[in-house]
């Protein structure tokens, strides 16, 4: 968010940033406007994986070159980011810093951890609004 100022978010708030979905999940982006996200950043090397940050949808965005070092076919959008986990954006580059809500946590609280996007039932959402807040 910090380092990729794309030419995309100029004249756009400094909450900001671009997301994206693999095309495979192209309904995402119909349903998309005005609703809540929540990104949970899976497990990798030096990351035991959690809730990461929470925001609005604010459209899709019109990716015209590789945005993502990743490749893929992505579907982009911009996300107004209201809340992250401690660490997050304060050292994007650096997840070991990242203080995530751990999955175990979810699962407790009755929201499943699935792999891709999926739709969240609205007390589902408020708790992972709360979870976040809390921290």
């Amino acid at each position: 968010m910090k380092s990729k100022r794309s030419d995309l978010l100029k004249g756009k708030p400094e909450n900001w940033m671009i997301w994206g979905v693999n095309e495979k999940f192209r309904w995402v982006l119909q349903q998309l406007e005005s609703s809540e996200v929540f990104v949970y950043a899976t497990r990798s090397a030096g990351l035991e994986g959690g809730l990461a940050l929470y925001g609005v949808a604010r459209g899709v965005a019109e990716l015209s070159g590789k945005y993502w070092p990743q490749g893929g076919k992505w579907l982009a959008f911009y996300l107004e980011v209201r809340k992250a986990a401690p660490g997050v954006l304060e050292h994007p580059e650096n997840p070991k810093a990242w203080k995530l809500v751990p999955r175990e946590k979810l699962v407790e609280t009755g929201v499943p951890v699935l792999p891709g996007p999926q739709k969240l039932k609205p007390e589902q959402a408020e708790v992972l609004r709360k979870l976040l807040e809390s921290m």
